[in-house]
């Protein structure tokens, strides 16, 4: 009887303790996609802003521009494509408000001879940009080590020619303390505007430069008085707006 009894009873306890499979399935046969969005992934865009000082190089016929209130505000959006782990290439399209603070002394001549308190030639330019980009080192999803080498073209929306003095307070209008103009429609200067870029970045810091190529003044006006052109380089930084 015992020998009956014993396959039995070892028969119910396996079945007492075994586990219902509710699902199986095949991992190997599970379909893995890497993201295709992210500082470095296939596809990454970003916000930033950027502001760059104007570096006067102190050549001959250089219009003599205040350093440190001469510069441009960048806001911008940026698109890279990745290629590898070392190369992308990239587009920008951005809003830049740039400023060209004139000092004032005898002889000066651009735009006119005539000397201000303050005066400037201020630019809203719409910008284009190209780039290619170099990686390095190891990173996760981080945009890590980089340098930037591209081009950019712009039109001014807006040119203004801004100057500010002091009014005579014994004429008319007597209550005025300071006379501020700005001129718009100058027939002296350029639209379009191009140049090169060049960015070293550690993720959302970069240090930022470029150098205009065009002349912001015509060349009629250049034909009347003189081959002046105003300062080409500029440096700043840059802060990407992303995680």
């Amino acid at each position: 009887m015992k020998h009956i009894l014993l396959p039995i009873f070892i028969l119910f306890a396996a079945n007492l303790f075994s586990q219902t499979v509710l699902l199986h399935q095949d991992i190997q046969k599970l379909d893995f996609q890497m993201p295709s969005s992210g500082p470095n992934y296939k596809n990454f865009h970003q916000l930033y802003l950027n502001y760059l000082f104007t570096i006067p190089m102190n050549e001959d016929n250089e219009v003599e521009t205040n350093t440190g209130r001469s510069g441009e505000f960048t806001i911008g959006w940026r698109y890279k494509r990745k290629l590898s782990e070392w190369f992308a290439f990239g587009t920008g399209l951005s809003y830049a408000n740039s400023q060209y603070s004139i000092k004032q002394y005898a002889g000066k001549q651009i735009p006119n001879n005539i000397q201000h308190d303050k005066e400037k030639l201020k630019y809203n330019n719409i910008n284009l940009e190209l780039y290619i980009r170099f990686n390095f080192g190891k990173r996760g999803n981080i945009i890590g080590k980089f340098i930037d080498l591209g081009a950019y073209g712009g039109y001014a929306i807006t040119i203004k020619h801004f100057y500010e003095d002091a009014a005579n307070k014994n004429s008319p209008p007597a209550y005025a303390g300071k006379i501020k103009v700005n001129e718009k429609d100058l027939n002296y200067v350029n639209h379009l505007n191009y140049g090169l870029i060049a960015r070293m970045g550690v993720n959302r810091w970069v240090i930022s430069t470029s150098y205009r190529l065009s002349n912001l003044l015509t060349d009629d006006y250049k034909a009347m008085v003189g081959e002046f052109y105003f300062p080409k380089l500029a440096i700043g930084l840059e802060l990407g707006l992303h995680k």
